[in-house]
């Protein structure tokens, strides 16, 4: 027996020639490829390089067939039918020859990897996604860190009809890069949403658009993130004018219709003063003319009516609000007086209810910060605003004025 040199440029050959690039079985000094073995093995590599599939398998057989073959050469036999499975489209019996490969104890770990990473993608490619999502698993407990397989994971999931383990490691995948200080692909938010369309979560929908809107503010990205916000079912009529207001701030309110129905949402929460503020927009924007005038003026004297009837009762709602264990009533106030002008007074009293129990603390912050903001108080603002944690409307509005006030 003799180490034969030829052997080692046929295998480097079949690795490069491969469809798919394979593990390189570790050369020792004992590694050898006796004179019978090489002759099936050269006609192997022949044939292959003639594109003559049938008959390099036949040679391969005859190289099996040899009695006492050392590892060294039967891992060679492996890589042969892997690149002739590969070559012939016969994916199953290549994916079976990965495995046995992966059984030889002459490969290095990073051969290894290198091994699985090929098995995994050779699997994705032929549309086998549970084996995908089985090798790609062994690989990384293996201790591959190639981004691009779990890419392929998450796709196999996806697939798969496995929406629920795709949305998870799509967020691993981004909380990984968020954390290094780099900004998430806009790819991953977008698959991000098509797997929460998927399994209907809305909410979550709604946080990959506002994630997309964040790191790519696109006008289709905040067209959603307004539209979901706005048909968002259960809202308090209180979360909902914040809503319709920051579509005001944001320019989006263009007709009369739209600022009286800000108005009627403002009244509905408790904001008879906001409601007036509302209104007066539509003289302020030159919208009255071009609106139906009948209906505007119908509504106003309504607005009206309301806001007197507000300032004759205020010193009783605010003896009564002051007396109740709860802040809810007394903010509500103070929130009201705030759009009424009383931009000394209005912000004492919502300081003060926040030091009682409020149902909803970030809807209360968020509002706070929005008289701040309006008062000149802007670095006092973005502070209240980063101070709001959690998940929800009111949430989401205040990472959205936030990004709307650090961006001026």
């Amino acid at each position: 027996m003799k180490q034969s040199v030829w052997m080692r440029n046929l295998f480097v050959a079949t690795i490069l020639t491969s469809v798919v690039s394979i593990g390189t079985v570790t050369l020792h000094a004992k590694d050898v490829v006796s004179n019978q073995m090489a002759v099936p093995l050269k006609k192997a590599e022949q044939f292959m390089k003639q594109s003559k599939y049938a008959q390099a398998d036949e040679a391969i057989k005859e190289a099996q067939a040899i009695s006492n073959a050392t590892p060294y050469e039967r891992d060679i036999i492996t890589q042969l039918q892997i690149a002739s499975a590969v070559k012939q489209n016969k994916v199953d019996a290549a994916l079976a020859g990965y495995t046995h490969l992966l059984a030889s104890s002459r490969l290095t770990k990073a051969q290894r990897v290198q091994t699985m990473m090929a098995q995994a993608s050779l699997a994705y490619r032929s549309r086998k996604y549970p084996q995908t999502i089985q090798y790609i698993q062994s690989y990384f407990k293996e201790g591959g860190d190639n981004p691009h397989m779990q890419t392929l994971l998450i796709q196999s999931y996806f697939l798969n009809n496995d929406y629920k383990s795709a949305l998870a490691e799509q967020q691993k995948q981004i909380d990984t890069e968020l954390k290094k200080g780099s900004v998430p692909a806009e790819t991953q938010w977008q698959f991000m949403v098509n797997c929460q369309q998927k399994l209907g979560d809305k909410e979550g929908v709604r946080n990959s658009y506002m994630e997309l809107a964040t790191h790519y503010p696109k006008p289709e990205y905040w067209s959603h993130v307004m539209n979901s916000l706005v048909t968002t079912k259960g809202m308090k009529p209180a979360v909902e004018f914040e809503v319709w207001q920051f579509r005001a701030q944001a320019g989006l309110l263009t007709t009369a219709d739209q600022y009286i129905t800000m108005a009627e949402i403002a009244i509905q929460a408790g904001y008879p003063y906001a409601a007036q503020q509302a209104m007066a927009q539509i003289h302020s924007k030159n919208l009255f003319a071009s609106s139906d005038q009948k209906r505007v003026l119908r509504f106003e004297d309504y607005v009206g009516k309301i806001t007197a009837k507000a300032k004759a009762d205020y010193s009783t709602q605010l003896a009564q609000a002051e007396k109740d264990p709860s802040g809810d009533a007394l903010f509500t106030l103070g929130y009201d007086q705030f759009w009424n002008g009383q931009v000394t007074e209005a912000p004492k009293l919502m300081q003060h209810a926040l030091s009682k129990p409020i149902t909803d603390r970030n809807l209360a912050l968020l509002q706070s910060a929005i008289a701040e903001q309006n008062i000149g108080q802007k670095a006092k603002a973005i502070q209240i605003l980063k101070s709001i944690k959690g998940t929800g409307v009111p949430a989401e509005l205040a990472r959205l004025w936030l990004m709307r006030l650090q961006a001026n």
